[in-house]
């Protein structure tokens, strides 16, 4: 019989609910893979991780190229003076790549519905590519400026796009390990890179040197993605032991077994398929996604304006913008007071912070991946099998802690002149904060609300970029007025006070989710799973 219609507000598929463990404590592979070889799902293991190591190499490249300008500032200071930078300061270097790291993904998302993952991700890294070459052989300050915030544009598709993919990969219950294991080794990997910068370019002499180094693994990672497989799959509905299976936008299973209704003498459609020649061919084209969709791209954006104004993803945001705030304010004053009395520590020991963040980022891995995957686990087991897009926010527990705690323990190491390691345990417990949010982020919108996924990531990632960016042109007179100590336990305060939200949201979440789904959820073309 074909499923029983149930009330709007009731109904059990639009919520982010999921039967994911059977009654005898196994977990299911949901979405059912379909026999394409386009499925990523179908594919080999081999060909899954050399499909995320290929979106880990870019993210890796894009983290290092926009932020190396902050460790060559002596350099770019002594060849761009203030006149050849008009109407720009040198430091524009520095801050305007976040903007366009935040742009990139209101670009790269909604472009991605329309051509497909792979087709983005070629043209992001050729754009990466021929930027930092384009840096290399700057000549003024406005050529240079304009490669940076390439960089930065080309940064925001490994902040957005690719952790669809990395979605597209993945079974559901795989995606909190796999999201935390990308974000926390491109993490350690790109800030502790970042060390090295000063000693490659002569404390920021020779910083043409670190663009046209940089190249290498740059074109690297373009050749990679041109070698990457389409991601972008839609599901379609497949027989199974005489029933039809439809997978619907929600990850949502339904089991139709009287085909004499609605669908009678109505054909499966056929399955995607690939011949070896055909596969191999593509390596060195880019052909459009089969389920990209022009009309998608256009939806999209009316998508995002709708998770601007969702209650349960606006909280994220502003929580992720307090979070990367106190980020700035560690990361931008550090090298400043450790380079004056009492500390005087030589610049060489100053960029060792890095590798504290790197750490940190790294931690955020068992943390906030694996313990969160476990936590929700057990949480489905005694839900009777069942999944709630609420387990998830077990994992905003520990960023919000650490967070809070990193920008308090800086504001009194700064006040009270404490030994200078204080500051490294600061900035890496904030670099693991912002690592553990990401995730929690990624995991929280993109279940809640699996019709809006690419429209909540477009929010959560373009907008907390976009709203530091214009946090660098307040910090400094935040300081001036209430000093390091003041902004630091403020905060600590905002920080604790926005996360003690997941409270409320853990209790009644649920209904207001599925209150915001039955009145809005109609277009599901950045769906998980689109159909």
């Amino acid at each position: 019989m074909p499923p029983i219609d149930k009330p709007i507000r009731d109904s059990f598929d639009l919520s982010g609910s999921v039967y994911l463990i059977t009654s005898d404590g196994q977990i299911l592979n949901l979405p059912i893979p379909s026999e394409s070889p386009c499925d990523p799902l179908n594919w080999s293991s081999k060909k899954r991780v050399l499909a995320l190591l290929a979106i880990g190499v870019f993210s890796f490249v894009g983290l290092a190229l926009p932020q190396g300008a902050s460790l060559m500032m002596n350099g770019l200071s002594a060849e761009f003076s203030v006149e050849n930078s008009k109407p720009f300061a040198i430091d524009t270097l520095v801050s305007a790549p976040t903007l366009f790291m935040g742009l990139g993904a209101f670009i790269w998302i909604p472009l991605s519905l329309a051509l497909g993952r792979r087709p983005v991700f070629v043209i992001a890294a050729t754009l990466m590519f021929l930027s930092s070459l384009a840096a290399g052989f700057a000549r003024s300050y406005y050529e240079l400026l304009a490669s940076v915030c390439v960089l930065g544009l080309t940064e925001g598709f490994s902040l957005s796009t690719a952790l669809l993919m990395v979605i597209d990969l993945t079974f559901i219950h795989q995606r909190p390990s796999a999201i935390a294991m990308v974000w926390s080794i491109v993490g350690f990997c790109g800030a502790s890179f970042l060390s090295f910068v000063p000693f490659m370019t002569n404390q920021g002499t020779k910083w043409r040197s670190f663009y046209l180094y940089w190249c290498i693994p740059a074109g690297i990672s373009c050749i990679m993605a041109f070698l990457s497989p389409e991601t972008h799959f839609k599901r379609p509905a497949v027989a199974f032991d005489g029933r039809i299976i439809l997978q619907s936008a929600t990850e949502k299973i339904t089991i139709y077994s009287d085909v004499d209704d609605q669908h009678r003498n109505k054909a499966l459609p056929n399955t995607p398929s690939q011949s070896a020649l055909r596969t191999f061919a593509d390596w060195f084209r880019i052909p459009r996604s089969n389920a990209g969709c022009w009309i998608a791209m256009a939806r999209s954006y009316p998508q995002i304006l709708m998770c601007f104004l969702n209650p349960l993803i606006f909280w994220v945001l502003l929580l992720t913008g307090v979070n990367f705030s106190g980020m700035m304010f560690i990361g931008t004053t550090y090298e400043l007071i450790l380079s004056k009395t009492p500390y005087q520590l030589s610049s060489n020991l100053i960029v060792l912070v890095n590798v504290s963040a790197g750490v940190g980022a790294l931690l955020a891995w068992p943390a906030a991946g694996r313990m969160v995957a476990s936590l929700c686990r057990s949480f489905s087991h005694r839900n009777r099998g069942v999944r709630e897009a609420e387990h998830y926010l077990v994992g905003y527990v520990l960023p919000v802690l650490t967070g809070g705690l990193s920008t308090l323990l800086y504001g009194l190491a700064v006040k009270f002149k404490w030994h200078f390691s204080t500051f490294y345990i600061a900035y890496g417990l904030n670099a693991f904060s912002f690592t553990a949010l990401a995730i929690a982020n990624t995991l929280w919108v993109t279940e809640a609300f699996p019709r809006w996924a690419a429209a909540a990531l477009v929010v959560v990632g373009g907008g907390s970029y976009a709203t530091s960016f214009g946090m660098s042109f307040v910090l400094m007179p935040w300081i001036r007025a209430r000093g390091y100590l003041g902004v630091g336990v403020q905060l600590t305060a905002l920080q604790v006070v926005l996360g003690g939200i997941i409270v409320p949201v853990a209790f009644w979440g649920k209904s207001v989710r599925q209150h915001i789904h039955s009145r809005w959820a109609i277009w599901k073309d950045g769906a998980l799973r689109p159909q």
